[in-house]
């Protein structure tokens, strides 16, 4: 999909774009690989004149990459005992929980306080990405059922421990900057609200989300929708 969107800014074709993002002498050089180079690429505003060369547009990308975390967000990250390349990665994961901006230091607190005290992420959208991997890009998903929560893939943060390899997605710098800057709380629980759509309700303890999913799926049996 980046290689598709650039193509309709330069010259280079989707293709050659693809083959050049993905080379892998340039991830091994610069320290990526497969599963985490799309880290590379910070959503920003660019000016590329129009017969930039795939290469071109990499160079100039790694470049912007290096600028963007500068000593205080690499500092930050280390505070965190996270590498920037894992910042990106919980960002995305951080970024396909809410939509909401002003949630995000929240999420990533909550997902801190889970990897500082050894839990599993468990977090959803990893497994509606591993469901992608296995069953094609374009399939959608609009719920994660119980038996999907089992499946064999590095990105199922259920069933192992840590960070998946990689991001899910391309995270924006709000995301990141909420990774780096998150909230200190002490949430370890998240639950979808029903009184203020798009939003989430935070919990403490099991019981308190317990009953913040009770009354998620009630609102859900109320709407009529299949489960």
């Amino acid at each position: 999909k980046l290689a598709g969107r650039v193509a309709e800014q330069i010259e280079a074709d989707s293709t050659t774009i693809l083959a050049a993002l993905a080379n892998p002498d340039f991830l091994k050089e610069n320290g990526f690989d497969q599963n985490n180079a799309i880290s590379m690429y910070v959503p920003n505003s660019y000016d590329f004149y129009w017969n930039t060369s795939a290469e071109g547009f990499r160079e100039r990308m790694l470049e912007e990459y290096k600028r963007f975390w500068n000593p205080d967000r690499i500092r930050k990250a280390k505070d965190l005992n996270l590498t920037p390349l894992q910042v990106s990665t919980l960002a995305s994961i951080v970024q396909k929980e809410t939509a909401v901006v002003s949630e995000r230091k929240r999420v990533a607190g909550l997902y801190l306080n889970r990897l500082r005290d050894f839990w599993p992420l468990q977090a959803d959208p990893t497994i509606i990405y591993a469901l992608k991997q296995q069953n094609g890009q374009d399939k959608e998903y609009k719920r994660v059922l119980n038996k999907d929560l089992t499946i064999d893939s590095p990105y199922n943060t259920y069933t192992n421990f840590g960070l998946p390899p990689g991001p899910i997605g391309m995270p924006d710098i709000s995301s990141i900057d909420a990774v780096l800057n998150p909230e200190k709380h002490e949430f370890y629980y998240m639950c979808a609200s029903v009184e203020n759509m798009g939003h989430h309700k935070f919990a403490k303890t099991l019981a308190e989300h317990n009953a913040n999913a009770k009354e998620y799926q009630r609102w859900v049996s109320q709407q009529g929708i299949n489960r």
